[in-house]
Formats: structure tokens, C-alpha cells, sequence
């Protein structure tokens, strides 16, 4: 069991979820991994904070803006699982994410009830928001790695969810359009990172995939993006394509159609 693994079940094993065989197992892993058992312990610490923490009441009106900020995030979350119904019951992570929900209500709860400034109790939920944000990309990255493919798709449709994704997050998906074993995972990550078209590396790697991805629907799919964006830098590729005597011709099509568009 790689460090990986220990990082994609440490929840489940301090929750006592899994099998006696896992946990005889990550029990032999962290006996000899420094850097797993510090994060084991460092998770373990912050869920004994959460059942730690006192419960106070907040003013009504801070309460009701709290519970504004949480149901949009829950109807965020809400949202992406629909596009994927038949997947839901298998979605190992589905946990995690409800233990983000669980942590800002929590310490949204406390910093309402411990502050009677308003101001301040802002600051601290927008502090918040920002780490619950980061939690939601840590746990996306480490799915995006996933041996299943459906899965790995769920964790590139996830990423419609950030409205300004770090970089770690467009890189991760990139690799994923350039590289990944399934065409379906690679099309799915073609989209997400379309919904990006302002960032500089999304218009690179897209203008670098074009002549190096040899799937039609694929070569199309990037086509089609690059016109939207009006990106001159990709009328020398959609050449390239026309001059290619591999290109089927109705990716031809879409190549001259598209280099008419732009000029």
C-alpha cells in the first residue's frame, strides 16, 4: 500500500470504516512512513478539534447569513451529483465532502457565536470559504488520479464547481486531456478546462493539442474552442490538419471552417 492509498482512506480509517485487513494494513504502512503518520495525526487532531469545539449561539442575523453561504455550497455540491445519478452510490468521496460542509458549520457557528463584531465575523467566514475551497481541490486532485475512469470523470465535471481553480487544478486536467488512457475521461476534461478561456495555460495547451491528439471528435472539440476564443495562434495547427493526410475529411471541415472564422 503506497502513500497514495494511505492518503485516499486515512478518513475511513479514523472513522473505523474499513475492513480489518485495510486497517492492519495502514496501521504497518504508518509504522514505517513518517510523512503519512504526520498527517494521520495531524487529521486525527482536527476531528477531535470539531467534536471539541463549544457550541454557541450566534446573533440572528449573522446566523442567517451563514446559512445562506452554506446552502449555496450545498446546492453547488448538489448540482454536479445530478449530472452523474448513476454513479452517485458509488462515489467514495461523498463522505469527504460532507465533512467540509461539517467543518464550516462548525467553526462558522463558533467565530458567530465568539464575536460581536460583524465585521470581523465576516472576515473570519470569508477565511473560511477560502479553506473550504482548497479542501474541495485537495480532494478533487487525489480523485482525478483514480483508477476508474468514470471516476475520473466525476473529478473533472467536479471542477466546474471552482470559479477560479488554482493552477495545480488546470494542470491536473490538462494531463488528463493530453494523456489520459480513456477517451472519455479525455473529451470530459476538454470541456471543463473550455470553461476557462481566459487563462493563458488553458489557450496553450489547447493550441498544443490540436496537432498532437489524433482523435477526431477530440481534434474537433479543441476546433471548436479555440474559434469561440478567436485564437489566431490556431490557424498555423488547423494548417497542419488540412495538410495531413490522415485527418478525415470531416475534421478537415471543421479545421477550414474554423481558420474562415478567425481570419
Amino acid at each position: 500500500m503506497d502513500c497514495k492509498n494511505i492518503e485516499q482512506q486515512i478518513v475511513d480509517y479514523i472513522d473505523g470504516q474499513l475492513s480489518v485487513e485495510d486497517s492492519q494494513n495502514i496501521e504497518q504502512h504508518l509504522a514505517s512512513c513518517d510523512d503519512c503518520k504526520v498527517n494521520y495525526e495531524k487529521t486525527k487532531a482536527l476531528f477531535s478539534a470539531f467534536e471539541n469545539v463549544e457550541k454557541e449561539t450566534p446573533s440572528e442575523n449573522l446566523r442567517t447569513a451563514f446559512y445562506k453561504l452554506l446552502e449555496e455550497e450545498k446546492q453547488l455540491h448538489d448540482n454536479k451529483i445530478v449530472q452523474l445519478p448513476q454513479q452517485k452510490k458509488e462515489f467514495p468521496w461523498k463522505h469527504a465532502f460532507q465533512i467540509a460542509a461539517s467543518i464550516i458549520f462548525m467553526f462558522g457557528g463558533y467565530i458567530l457565536g465568539s464575536h460581536n463584531s460583524k465585521q470581523t465575523a465576516n472576515q473570519e467566514i470569508l477565511a473560511l470559504q477560502v479553506e473550504t475551497i482548497e479542501l474541495r481541490e485537495d480532494m478533487v486532485l487525489a480523485m482525478i488520479e483514480n483508477q476508474s475512469p468514470s471516476k475520473r470523470i466525476q473529478a473533472v465535471n467536479f471542477t466546474e464547481s471552482f470559479a477560479k481553480p488554482d493552477i495545480k487544478i488546470l494542470e491536473a486536467l490538462i494531463s488528463r486531456m493530453q494523456y489520459d488512457g480513456n477517451m472519455n475521461v479525455r473529451l470530459a476534461a476538454a470541456e471543463a478546462l473550455s470553461e476557462f478561456p481566459k487563462s493563458t495555460i488553458v489557450k496553450e495547451a489547447f493550441i498544443e493539442a490540436l496537432t498532437a491528439q489524433k482523435d477526431p471528435s477530440l481534434q474537433i472539440a479543441i476546433i471548436q474552442f479555440l474559434v469561440k476564443i478567436q485564437e489566431k495562434r490556431a490557424i498555423a495547427p488547423m494548417q497542419q490538419l488540412l495538410e495531413q493526410e490522415d485527418t478525415p475529411d470531416f475534421v478537415k471541415e471543421q479545421a477550414n471552417s474554423g481558420i474562415s472564422q478567425i481570419i
